[in-house]
C-alpha cells in the first residue's frame, strides 16, 4: 500500500507563470514543478483518488480501476481533472461535500461519474478501507478525510483555515500514523482562507499524529522560510512525494 501525492502546492503551482522569485527560478533550472494538491492511495492495484485537481488525471489512471474519489471541495485546483475523466468508459463514483454550485457543468452533465453528498462524519468502505469525512473551514463547503485500513490510519486535511472543535474531538479521538495539513501561508500571514505553518503545526500537536506533514505550499511561503532560515517542527510535502505504509 503506498499514499502518493500528484502535487502539494497551493494553486498557483510552482513555478508560478512569470514569476522571477527565486523558488520558481530554481525550479525552472532543475526542470521541476510542483502542481496543486491532490493524492491518492494505491492497494492491489486499485486507487482511491482524494481530490482531482490535476488535468492529466484521465491519462495518469488510464485502464487503472479507481475505486472512488473522495473530493474535498469544488475550487478547480482541486477538481479539474474531473472535466475530463468524466468520459471514462468505466463508471466512477465521487464522493463530496454538499455544495449547489459544484464546479462548471460537472452535476449538469456527469456522464461516467455518480456523485454522491457526504453528510458530516459519515464514513464509506471501499473494500476493506474506511473513509470518514471530516468538516473543515474553508471559502467553500469541504471536508478533510480520515482513513482507516488494516495496517495504518491517515488523516488528510486540506483546504482550511481552521479545524472545529467536533472535527478535533475527532481526531483526537483516533490513533493517527499520518497526518498532512493545509499549510499555505507563512507566519506573517494569520488570516486568510488556508492555515500558516505555525497554526498547522499547532493543530499537528493536538490531534498527536505519529508522522505528521504540511502541504498546500505557496512559492511565497517556500521563499520566506528559505529567507529567513525558519526551522520548522513539522516539514512540507516535496512536490510528488510518495509514502510507503
Amino acid at each position: 500500500m503506498r499514499f502518493k501525492f500528484l502535487g502539494s502546492s497551493d494553486s498557483a503551482g510552482i513555478p508560478v507563470a512569470n514569476c522571477n522569485c527565486n523558488i520558481c527560478n530554481e525550479y525552472r533550472t532543475n526542470k521541476k514543478i510542483n502542481l496543486s494538491t491532490c493524492a491518492y492511495l494505491e492497494f492491489d492495484d486499485k486507487y482511491i483518488l482524494l481530490d482531482a485537481g490535476n488535468e492529466m488525471i484521465s491519462n495518469i489512471f488510464d485502464m487503472k480501476d479507481i475505486k472512488a474519489i473522495f473530493l474535498t471541495h469544488f475550487h478547480a485546483d482541486h477538481c479539474l481533472g474531473l472535466l475530463r475523466l468524466r468520459h471514462s468508459a468505466k463508471n466512477i463514483k465521487c464522493f463530496h461535500p454538499k455544495d449547489e454550485l459544484g464546479f462548471s457543468d460537472l452535476f449538469k452533465h456527469k456522464h461516467s461519474i455518480t456523485y454522491e453528498i457526504l453528510e458530516p462524519f459519515k464514513s464509506i468502505y471501499i473494500d476493506d478501507i474506511k473513509i470518514t469525512a471530516i468538516p473543515l473551514k474553508h471559502s467553500k463547503n469541504t471536508f478533510g478525510y480520515f482513513i482507516e485500513t488494516k495496517e495504518v490510519n491517515i488523516a488528510y486535511l486540506t483546504d482550511c483555515y481552521s479545524v472545529a472543535k467536533d472535527s478535533l474531538d475527532f481526531l483526537k479521538s483516533k490513533k493517527i500514523d499520518y497526518a498532512f495539513i493545509d499549510a499555505c501561508y507563512d507566519e506573517t500571514k494569520s488570516k486568510g482562507n488556508h492555515l500558516n505553518y505555525l497554526q498547522a503545526s499547532s493543530i499537528l500537536d493536538e490531534i498527536n499524529a505519529k508522522k505528521g506533514f504540511l502541504m498546500h505550499i505557496s512559492h511565497t511561503t517556500m521563499e520566506y522560510i528559505r529567507n529567513n532560515k525558519i526551522k520548522l517542527k513539522y516539514r512540507y510535502v516535496l512536490d510528488d512525494e510518495e509514502f510507503n505504509l
